[in-house]
């Protein structure tokens, strides 16, 4: 038998063919099909991976927002067991944030324009210029409570008390102090040096040394809270170049000059507030700040936030409308003048609703 026989014979032994045309077709088509199929699902499960985290980021930044305003707004007006309703706090600090604690405890306004500051403190400053138009600005003053317990010199004549506490550390040189039981109230600068344990309130940075009354050791001491909080652009832009807003608060001037602005929270692009008036026939109307008659009626806030992440996670843009606390915020094409929106891209949004009583309310 020759080689070339051989080869034949042991070609046919072991059924070695070559795959026709049809055949290498049939398989690339199979393949490709199957590689088109895991594709597939790579993409829909990393499209949702994308949805489920956006979303995620949304909900954390919506708890978080919520969580810090509730915290401050639950405790509107709070000066211990003195009820804001029958004691007067007695103001004798220098360039105090309030001459009048009742009617400055709560505030609010609805920013229709870069002039909407005009005849308050906020005028000219970078709240009255920064805040989105459009949304809405709440400002809030309380007592904060501190481990603090007043220990000495508690006349009403004598410039200085002496305190001790965990919290003694906490307060500087000038900063205010609010001091009170159940029948008195007393809003003063620290002239001393607290860490010494006197905290004197000499006249010097305050109007007179002299407090309402004398104190005894279970009056409360207390720092003076003055928050506000807004909406404003932070500067900085997503992927797709829009921009991201955030969540501010602003400390109101207790030493007569304001600070920067604290970005809270990302992503809150617009702030809708109802207040919760208590009316004659002891219902309840929620109604924006421009509509409120009185605001020491207001028993509850009805807080809305528009939350988007700026990931951008739509395949689509968006062009839903959200309904927040007095006001509904639409896509900004085709809406009217004044309307109240937010940019058709395809970042994702929620709105938050949550309503807030306002415990030293009755």
């Amino acid at each position: 038998m020759t080689i070339a026989e051989t080869k034949r014979s042991l070609g046919r032994a072991c059924g070695q063919q070559g795959l026709s045309l049809v055949e290498l077709i049939i398989a690339l088509a199979l393949s490709a099909t199957l590689i088109l199929g895991i594709f597939t699902v790579y993409m829909d499960s990393s499209q949702t991976s994308r949805l489920a985290t956006s979303l995620a980021r949304i909900q954390e930044t919506g708890r978080i927002a919520t969580d810090i305003m509730a915290r401050d707004l639950r405790m509107v007006g709070f000066q211990g067991c003195a009820d804001p309703d029958d004691v007067t706090m007695n103001v004798i600090a220098n360039n105090p944030p309030t001459a009048d604690f009742f009617e400055t405890t709560l505030r609010g306004w609805e920013v229709t324009s870069d002039t909407w500051a005009n005849g308050t403190e906020f005028d000219g400053t970078a709240i009255e210029s920064d805040a989105v138009i459009g949304s809405d600005v709440i400002a809030v003053q309380r007592g904060e409570t501190m481990e603090i317990e007043l220990t000495g010199n508690m006349s009403a004549d004598n410039a200085n008390v002496q305190v001790q506490g965990d919290d003694v550390a906490r307060f500087a040189q000038s900063d205010l102090v609010l001091i009170s039981d159940c029948e008195a109230a007393d809003l003063f600068r620290i002239s001393s040096t607290p860490s010494s344990g006197t905290w004197a309130h000499a006249n010097n940075v305050n109007t007179t040394n002299r407090l309402s009354q004398a104190y005894t050791d279970d009056a409360r001491i207390m720092r003076f809270s003055a928050s506000t909080y807004f909406v404003a652009d932070t500067g900085r832009d997503d992927n797709q170049g829009n921009d991201i807003f955030a969540l501010y608060r602003q400390n109101l001037p207790l030493d007569g000059s304001f600070s920067a602005p604290q970005e809270i929270v990302e992503g809150v692009e617009s702030l809708q507030i109802e207040y919760g008036e208590l009316l004659a026939t002891n219902n309840i109307r929620y109604t924006t700040a421009d509509n409120v008659g009185d605001m020491a009626s207001v028993m509850a806030i009805r807080l809305g936030m528009l939350i988007s992440d700026a990931d951008g996670s739509r395949q689509n843009d968006d062009t839903a409308s959200y309904d927040l606390p007095g006001e509904t915020v639409v896509r900004t094409s085709g809406a009217s003048a004044g309307a109240v929106t937010h940019p058709e891209d395809q970042r994702l949004r929620r709105a938050f609703i949550s309503t807030v009583m306002l415990r030293n309310r009755d």
